[in-house]
């Protein structure tokens, strides 16, 4: 069964027959990652579709017919199109979000596009690292972030820099005109046909900081504590556990309040964030990105895959130097 008509079926199950939704990543789901928004921060998606039985249907404004024939090309998954005034609107009524538990599992078809995305997002980091100096701004790395994704058809829907004089107190740290310096923190979070890549890395213009380096070492050791517990069937509660020891054994308990550490990802930047007793299972197929993070500027974050088959990287840049940690490699300070 192609991948569209098994997910349409699946949706009008969980919807009692009918479903209209304009829900951004309810829409990139249903559409197998086609039906690019013109806004990104746009709260709906300029598409609207419709399902009951015998109809399937993307409702657009006609100022986008063109486009949608020429590169969207619902007609191959089997939508009817239905072009209307932009000035009118389409007419149809949302219903209730169901989707939400259906998009965490992931078919064949979007575990080989999330392979691709995150070996392009990989692939953005390190040419983007590659590119700079103390003395550029936070704000210049971030441009070159962005700049090294969209060459990769990836949108920067996160992209976050702290340099030497931000590193040690923001932990979401969005780019200033402040200058790296010795040291930096860059953060992304890319988006391509649907699908959510994140990942941070530290770099450091000659030898990093002594306290520095120990703090990314004990952060590897709780990112890959998270990682090793996050098996098909676990609840994100049960690996938020083994963080939580993780952090206790690393003498900073309690760090985890400091940030969220993020959870399964897919449609959305973070599908289900972990917390303490989160009942959400992680499904047979799923795609993870945990952030565990330590006061002092130390943060270790890769998009990983889970199966039944165990735990793919999909973002790792061996090439950039890892750390050991006791469970496998996790990202080490990159000197330039």
């Amino acid at each position: 069964m192609p991948e569209a008509e098994r997910k349409r079926r699946l949706a009008l199950e969980a919807s009692g027959g009918r479903l209209v939704t304009s829900r951004p990543w309810d829409v990139r789901w249903l559409l197998c990652g086609r039906g690019r928004p013109v806004d990104v921060s746009a709260p709906s998606s300029p598409y609207t579709l419709e399902l009951s039985e015998g109809v399937a249907r993307v409702h657009y404004a006609d100022i986008e017919h063109s486009r949608v024939l020429a590169e969207e090309r619902f007609e191959e998954l089997g939508y009817e199109l239905a072009p209307y005034p932009w000035f009118e609107g389409h007419g149809v009524q949302q219903t209730e979000p169901v989707l939400d538990e259906l998009r965490r599992e992931l078919c064949d078809e979007e575990v080989e596009r999330y392979r691709a995305a995150g070996a392009d997002t990989a692939d953005a980091m390190r040419q983007t690292l590659s590119s700079l100096r103390p003395e550029l701004t936070e704000l210049e790395a971030a441009a070159e972030s962005a700049r090294h994704a969209w060459q990769r058809g990836l949108v920067a829907v996160v992209d976050l820099v702290a340099g030497e004089q931000r590193q040690k107190g923001h932990r979401h740290p969005l780019p200033t005109e402040a200058p790296l310096g010795r040291h930096a923190l860059l953060a992304i979070t890319a988006e391509r046909d649907g699908l959510h890549v994140s990942m941070t890395r530290l770099v450091s213009f000659g030898p990093p900081p002594d306290e520095l380096t120990r703090l990314v070492q004990a952060c590897a050791e709780v990112d890959a504590a998270y990682i090793a517990a996050s098996r098909p069937g676990a609840t994100l509660g049960e690996a938020f556990s083994a963080g939580e020891r993780a952090y206790a054994d690393q003498g900073v308990p309690g760090e985890w309040r400091g940030h969220h550490q993020g959870g399964l990802t897919g449609y959305r930047g973070r599908e289900v964030f972990a917390v303490p007793n989160e009942p959400a299972r992680i499904p047979s197929s799923a795609a993870l990105a945990w952030n565990p993070s330590i006061a002092g500027g130390a943060k270790s974050e890769d998009t990983v895959l889970v199966s039944q088959n165990g735990v793919e990287v999909l973002t790792r840049t061996s090439d950039l130097g890892e750390v050991e940690t006791a469970v496998l490699a996790r990202p080490a300070i990159v000197s330039l």
